[in-house]
């Protein structure tokens, strides 16, 4: 990975070293002039390496554009020229200094993939707001600080407290004879491993919040006459919230070998569709982040597992659910699960219920809406090895009712 080197003239009270416009002598119109130097000079150009590319703000690179292109024919200037220029800004249209690349609002992730790339070292000088982004996400590698013996008593600080972040330690420091003295600080190793195992974790966690999202339904179940919609927002990237749709055929349907949710012709001539039965589910783990996300995929197979597997009333199959999630948890997690399956064709509703918020069927009665509460059926699953879990059903309903699980 390449790694990111700060460079900046401060004074001996902090200031950032400034130049007022780009129509200044670039070299000697600031406050830094008394103390430049043939050795100064050759320190800094050993500070940006044989090679390097440089990462600016766009103020610095108008500055730095309207200065070197012309500049004498130098070892700093040919480099300067020749390294590739991120740019951060937002018309891009108007660079004219190159090779460059612009890059957008989001700093912090642009840098990181620059880093990742093949090339040369990066050096960032004159920008404040840019240097404490970098040095917020654990970006930089390396502060040279070339400290000059004045006191300007105003304009921009280094740091708004004076002092570098507790990441960096002073890793060498020389007097030049102007009096310049350099100070090279670098991140502290361990601290740049944690920052490196972070950024890994995080990508960890992204990938296993693609994997969970995989484990809803891609594509929701269509049944005849029903109308399904769902949706899951995690409080955290990932967590253990679980809803499912499960399309289920029996006998002579299954060995048709039908995608769920395809439909079949009949011998009449109408379309039947070859659901049977649709598995309606929902759960909530107890706790939250990659723990509970564990045991919603573990609940997810056992639930796919003893569902499409055939044969057993809803009880024994949630009771078998229990036995399996708690064999594959912790003696403190479980899940609270609602559990039902619609007969496609009937349109009766049978359902076990662990302990979960009590979904809400509206049945239509004499021109009234009636609620019911889906309740019963057991304990939360994955808590006690032989909990027992029963069946409930709400058949009596008509053919026009709404279904709500929370």
């Amino acid at each position: 990975m390449r790694k990111l080197k700060i460079i900046e003239h401060i004074s001996l009270d902090g200031v950032i070293q400034t130049s007022s416009s780009p129509d200044d002598d670039f070299r000697y119109g600031d406050w830094t002039a008394p103390y430049r130097s043939p050795a100064a000079l050759q320190a800094v150009t050993e500070m940006y390496g044989e090679t390097c590319d440089l990462l600016l703000g766009r103020r610095t690179y108008d500055l730095l554009a309207a200065f070197w292109p012309e500049a004498p024919k130098s070892p700093l200037g040919d480099r300067l020229n020749a390294a590739t220029k991120y740019v951060v800004t937002h018309r891009p249209e108007s660079l004219e200094w190159g090779p460059f690349e612009a890059i957008g609002s989001d700093l912090a992730e642009s840098v990181r993939r620059i880093k990742a790339r093949n090339g040369p070292d990066l050096v960032l000088a004159g920008s404040a707001s840019l240097i404490s982004v970098l040095l917020e996400h654990g970006l930089a590698d390396e502060v040279v600080l070339l400290v000059n013996p004045v006191v300007v008593g105003k304009g921009k600080r280094f740091f708004s407290d004076g002092t570098l972040p507790r990441a960096f330690a002073l890793g060498s420091t020389k007097a030049l004879p102007s009096g310049i003295l350099v100070n090279v600080y670098k991140l502290i190793p361990t601290l740049a491993e944690e920052a490196l195992s972070h950024a890994k974790l995080e990508r960890e966690i992204e990938i296993a919040r693609e994997v969970q999202e995989r484990l809803f339904p891609q594509t929701l179940p269509k049944v005849a006459g029903v109308e399904i919609a769902a949706h899951c927002r995690p409080a955290q990237v990932i967590g253990g919230d679980y809803y499912d749709l499960i399309s289920i055929r029996d006998g002579s349907l299954a060995e048709a070998e039908l995608a769920p949710g395809e439909n079949i012709p009949s011998a009449s001539g109408t379309t039947v569709h070859s659901c049977n039965r649709l598995g309606i589910a929902i759960g909530d783990i107890s706790g939250k982040g990659i723990s509970a996300a564990l045991l919603m995929a573990s609940l997810h197979a056992s639930l796919r597992g003893q569902t499409l597997s055939g044969g057993g009333d809803l009880g024994t199959k949630m009771a078998n659910v229990n036995r399996l999630l708690y064999d594959a948890s912790g003696s403190n997690r479980y899940a609270t699960f609602f559990y039902a399956e619609l007969d496609c064709d009937r349109r009766t509703l049978h359902y076990v219920n662990g302990g979960h918020n009590p979904p809400a069927v509206l049945r239509k009665e004499n021109d009234a809406w009636r609620v019911l509460r889906l309740e019963g059926g057991g304990p939360v699953v994955g808590l006690l090895t032989g909990a027992a879990l029963h069946a409930a059903d709400a058949s009596a309903a008509p053919r026009r009712y709404f279904a709500g699980l929370y």
